[in-house]
């Protein structure tokens, strides 16, 4: 079965900050010029055998990032650094066992350069021999290293070199999840890094990448880079701006621990990735970071920095939180319109971290979760602000009230309690278009809807059912008699009603049928006439029409009546 080595390396070109970095370091031209490449095998005993060949189609492949780069068959990340690297260079391929390719680059380091550190993002993946029980040694493992190489003395550079065995120990690897056909594969995802060249000015130097399998060519391993091509001091966030209220030093990225200290050693500020000073220090502050390594990779070190103070105005605003509303979908937090109010001509970054050390893939695009941004003007001011993507559900709990009996009436915003940064609105159907104007007086039974909105535009719509006990019915009272004498005593007749009703009309008539009597207004009674004239005593007929109030429904009833003479 053929196994292979794969390294994919991208360099990304900062023109606008670099500071007397090798041209095309970050092949930001689209090519390999001022790169040498070679390509072979490595044997058994771990020897390489190079020979110069120039980008080999298959064994020295560019990608761009705007083509189809992918994502690690491994570690699911993407091939192409996702600080904004444009190309990455793949070196090997899966065709060929115990295959070595190795890519370098020749510079000479300024002469004036006190500080001069190379930067650059790794990620690495890594087949484990052991689980297949062969029994290889930590050198025969697959490999990947970056290596610096002083061309007068004809020595690597010990603690600016460092290399990658396969293995469970590896410091920040995690163990895939895909793939598992290929048995136990470690990777780790896009990490920082940094060469530290602090008094080698003037000196020619050759930056080597070099990745091989196994040495019995069995197992694979590969790595990704991206070179920054901003050379500058290693410790990073030095300058300030008049109106900042602190000041955070960053250290190269990559180590096990972290001392800062004052000028002179006599106080130990911080043990950690960075250290933030508040407020900032006098202009021209010196401090020192003593850095250990971890295990094998690397020296210990002591750097320094001095702190600049600049006279420029530095703003930089970012919400606390931005909120998606349920089902919305993700969030684009490199939108202009989350820094609004921020100095112009700032640049902004991305990443997972409050320290500035995982970018993140796809800024554009981000679910719930806590990020961060850093802003940088270009005079070196920068700080790291974090942001809160949250899914915003307004949260009300209404509770069903107990039934009532009309006229008392159901009030539904006194069904929960209120919270004051919402706002609620009441409707009659499930998808709140037809609004209630007498939600706080309910006289009927059903299911209504209670719908919270929060400062976002996000509401939560949430139904309740109450219970109206109606009235009885109207009562409609009438006399069977009545003596149209004048004598003052009973000598009209009308129909009265009780409760919730309401007359409409009523209408007499005799026993041929004929109309006598209309009237529209429950106070006009009649007399006994007919045209002006007395009707003789006998039994004539009345038929009401009224309405129930509560139910707006007809009534619709009769009687007889006597006339006595």
């Amino acid at each position: 079965m053929n196994k292979y080595v794969l390294l994919f390396i991208a360099l990304f070109t900062l023109r606008a900050t670099a500071q007397n970095c090798p041209p095309n370091i970050g092949f930001e031209d689209g090519n390999f010029t001022n790169w040498d490449c070679s390509a072979g095998t490595v044997d058994q005993s771990g020897v390489l055998h190079l020979t110069a060949t120039g980008p080999v189609p298959g064994r020295h492949t560019m990608y761009y990032k705007n083509g189809t780069p992918g994502v690690d068959a491994y570690g699911g990340f993407s091939r192409i650094c996702p600080n904004g690297s444009n190309y990455s260079i793949q070196l090997g391929n899966s065709d060929v066992p115990s295959i070595a390719e190795r890519i370098s680059y020749t510079f000479t380091v300024p002469a004036n350069a006190s500080d001069y550190t190379i930067f650059y993002n790794y990620a690495c993946v890594l087949q484990d021999p052991a689980p297949g029980g062969t029994n290889h040694t930590t050198e025969q493992k697959p490999l990947f290293s970056a290596q610096i190489y002083d061309v007068a003395t004809g020595q690597y550079i010990p603690c600016a070199s460092f290399s990658y065995n396969a293995g469970s120990s590896l410091p920040g690897f995690k163990q895939s999840l895909f793939n598992n056909s290929k048995g136990i594969v470690y990777y780790k995802d896009w990490t920082p890094a940094s060469i530290n060249l602090r008094g080698y000015g003037g000196r020619v130097m050759r930056l080597e990448f070099t990745a091989r399998c196994c040495t019995p060519g069995g197992h694979f391993g590969y790595a990704y880079l991206d070179v920054n091509e901003g050379c500058s001091s290693a410790i990073t966030g030095n300058a300030f701006c008049t109106n900042e209220k602190s000041l955070k030093l960053y250290s190269p990225a990559g180590f096990d621990q972290y001392y800062w200290y004052n000028e002179d050693y006599t106080k130990l500020l911080g043990t950690q990735y960075s250290l933030t000073i508040t407020p900032p220090p006098a202009d021209q502050t010196k401090y020192n970071l003593i850095i250990v390594p971890f295990a094998g990779l690397g020296c210990r070190d002591t750097l320094h920095t001095t702190i600049n103070a600049i006279n420029a105005e530095f703003d930089f605003n970012l919400p606390d939180s931005i909120a998606i509303c349920p089902g919305q979908g993700t969030v684009d937090i490199t939108k202009p319109s989350y820094v609004r109010g921020s100095s112009p001509n700032l640049t902004y970054a991305y990443y997972s971290d409050p320290d500035g050390v995982n970018f993140l893939p796809n800024p554009t695009s981000l679910g719930p979760g806590v990020y961060y941004v850093k802003a940088s003007n270009p005079f070196g001011c920068s700080n790291i602000l974090p942001v809160k993507i949250i899914i915003s559900t307004p949260i009300f709990n209404p509770v069903r009230p107990a039934p009532v009996t009309y006229p008392e009436g159901i009030d539904l915003s006194a069904t929960f309690t209120a919270d004051t940064s919402l706002t609620y609105t009441y409707y009659s159907d499930p998808l709140a278009t037809v609004p209630l104007t007498n939600f706080n007086n309910l006289h009927y039974s059903g299911i209504y809807y209670i719908k919270a909105t929060n400062k976002f535009g996000c509401y939560t719509i949430k139904a309740i059912a109450v219970t109206v006990n109606p009235p009885p019915p109207p009562t409609i009272t009438a006399p069977n008699t009545f003596t149209p004498n004048n004598d003052g005593v009973n000598d009209y007749f009308g129909i009265t009603i009780s409760g919730y009703g309401t007359f409409k009309n009523l209408k007499i008539y005799n026993r041929l049928g004929e109309l006598l009597f209309t009237s529209y207004d429950i106070n006009k009674l009649w007399d006994g006439k007919f045209d002006g004239k007395p009707v003789p005593g006998g039994t004539y007929y009345w038929v009401l029409t009224a309405v129930n109030t509560y139910f707006r429904t007809s009534i619709n009833t009769s009687g007889y009546i006597t006339v006595i003479r």
